[in-house]
């Protein structure tokens, strides 16, 4: 146990190298964890323009939720037509239940609220897949590393060391760079679920005096005439 420790220090001790020659110390197991870092940025960058709060709500949005509360439905569903924003489809598919009863309102707004959710969280996930991933693999460079180094000092025996601290070199390279790459994948994962949910709450909020105005009896109409409509 003294003898690996002294190696490992050796194999970390070395200075001067440069950030290409690290990643090359790897091995191939440094080509998916580096594929991993670049799918992590990507996804990132793409979250990030797709949560942000003009991809959620919008000028027509707010136009149609006025005239929707000033009893205007069809220019509402003109202005929610055309607009792909969050608040707008599930706006819209309240305006598809005018005068029915609150809780068909309120079920139609949810199923479509649930649909956008989804959307919003498609590319998160994978960022959690990829924080659990790379440092698996960087678990597999170390056992194939530690392995690779007990093979070479089974071949030349104990008096040629340094076949013993290339391999623990692997090992060592590949569990930094999935460490790298898993933590912030898992930091950013969380951060963008945080985000998606304040902006679905957010929404929520804005939207909630919709679905008494949609689900409202015009004066003078019984129930029964409202309920069958």
């Amino acid at each position: 146990m003294t003898m690996i420790s002294s190696l490992i220090l050796q194999a970390g001790e070395e200075t001067g190298r440069t950030f290409g020659e690290f990643l090359k110390s790897g091995g191939e197991l440094m080509i998916p964890i580096g594929a991993c870092s670049v799918v992590m940025l990507a996804l990132t960058m793409e979250r990030l323009l797709a949560l942000r709060w003009s991809r959620q709500w919008s000028a027509s949005t707010d136009e149609a939720l006025a005239v929707l509360l000033g009893g205007d439905f069809q220019k509402a569903r003109e202005l929610t037509q055309g607009d792909k924003t969050f608040a707008s489809r599930v706006l819209a598919a309240g305006l598809r239940r005018v005068r029915y009863p609150i809780s068909d309102v309120e079920d139609a707004m949810e199923d479509q609220a649930q649909k956008e959710i989804d959307k919003l969280r498609r590319n998160i996930r994978p960022l959690t897949l990829i924080g659990a991933i790379a440092p698996l693999l960087g678990l597999l460079g170390t056992v194939l590393g530690i392995s690779e180094a007990f093979h070479q000092v089974s071949r030349s025996g104990m008096g040629k060391p340094q076949a013993l601290a290339g391999g623990i070199e692997v090992a060592l390279t590949t569990t930094i760079a999935g460490l790298f790459v898993a933590i912030p994948a898992m930091v950013i994962a969380t951060w963008l679920q945080n985000r998606m949910r304040r902006l679905v709450s957010r929404v929520d909020e804005k939207l909630a005096p919709s679905i008494e105005a949609i689900a409202a009896r015009p004066a003078g109409v019984a129930a029964e005439e409202t309920h069958a409509a």
